[in-house]
């Protein structure tokens, strides 16, 4: 989901976006507010994927708000006002939204982040798949080299984690969390206590996933991410 913020002073432009956003699909409301310094107050604690920003706002304009921001921040101004369009891109925003705001015009706007925050996610899988082939990993007071390709699962054991490969079992002392940013992305947690190698699963039924005769259970929580990483596999 795409974290977003409404920033508009007038109320009902504020609720006709956040229905439009509840209808998105994609979209996840983190903060509203009718003033630009809520919002700046906002930001300095919890940063949002995209803003939807009105131009005109006492004190602080929209505007002032944007050069105020990291230069990546995604923004889209919502104006009644035509005649700010140029300025707008060149404060980088992806779209202009004229009020009245219709839903279909919203979804286009919403479309460009889309692409963008895709084509983000796409670079970073890229640049985890492209990483060495063999780590090395401290098992007891031996430090063990291995295949990446090799491992089949890794399984979760309170502070300690059993990295599972073809050939043997290795402990070490390392958090599930750590790892799953660190292996490469063909590898998924798909429950709190396995992360497991996707090009080694043999096939799934129900709620269990098999690789070889391994039987690894798959917790509601990753089931519909698993099943998406399946499907764009499936023939």
């Amino acid at each position: 989901m795409i974290s977003c913020m409404i920033v508009d002073d007038e109320p009902l432009a504020v609720q006709l976006l956040e229905d439009y956003i509840a209808q998105s699909g994609s979209l996840r409301l983190a903060f509203k507010c009718y003033h630009a310094m809520d919002a700046l107050r906002f930001l300095k604690q919890q940063p949002v994927d995209l803003i939807f920003m009105d131009i005109n706002m006492p004190k602080l304009t929209g505007m002032e708000l944007a050069s105020l921001l990291p230069p990546e921040q995604k923004i889209i101004f919502t104006t009644a006002y035509s005649e700010y369009a140029v300025q707008s891109y060149e404060k980088n925003a992806i779209d202009y939204l004229l009020k009245p705001i219709t839903f279909d015009r919203f979804l286009k706007a919403v479309s460009k982040v889309e692409k963008l925050v895709d084509a983000k996610a796409d670079e970073k899988e890229l640049s985890k798949d492209v990483e060495g082939k063999v780590v090395f990993v401290k098992s007891g007071k031996s430090i063990v080299k291995i295949s990446i390709d090799d491992i089949l699962f890794v399984e979760g054991l309170k502070d300690y984690v059993c990295i599972h490969t073809q050939s043997e079992k290795l402990v070490a002392y390392k958090r599930m969390k750590d790892l799953e940013e660190t292996l490469p992305i063909h590898f998924m947690r798909v429950h709190n206590s396995y992360i497991v190698n996707l090009d080694r699963v043999s096939r799934f039924e129900e709620n269990h996933l098999f690789l070889g005769q391994e039987r690894i259970p798959i917790s509601d929580k990753y089931r519909d991410q698993f099943l998406l990483r399946i499907n764009r596999r499936l023939l």
